[in-house]
């Protein structure tokens, strides 16, 4: 799991603020863990990371969340955006020569 991975340091690993929220509505909404479990998570996570704050400098998505999140990966010079996301990201393959691809293709990186 690319999670796991990111904890144990495998690759460096940047994340954004408005990730880490999103992150922390999705498990306690949708997953239903305790904020006690969220918060200690969402601290390991973070410190295995680092943290970015976009500023809104990216306007290339209409959903403005998404567009955020390519600002991250830019602001980190990232060479790999990892996303679940069909709608939005996965379909733009890259952004600024950062490959946008899904957990599964990454993953394969590590076989």
């Amino acid at each position: 799991m690319v999670v796991e991975l990111a904890l144990r340091r495998e690759f460096l690993c940047a994340t954004g603020e408005n990730i880490l929220a999103e992150v922390r509505k999705n498990l306690l909404g949708k997953l239903e863990f305790t904020a006690k479990q969220v918060d200690r998570f969402l601290l390991e996570f973070s410190d295995a990371s680092t943290v970015y704050v976009p500023q809104g400098k990216v306007k290339l998505i209409q959903y403005p969340a998404d567009s955020l999140v390519l600002e991250v990966a830019v602001d980190a010079r990232a060479d790999i955006l990892v996303t679940g996301d069909r709608k939005h990201l996965l379909p733009l393959g890259t952004f600024q020569n950062i490959v946008i691809e899904p957990p599964s293709r990454f993953l394969a990186r590590f076989d």
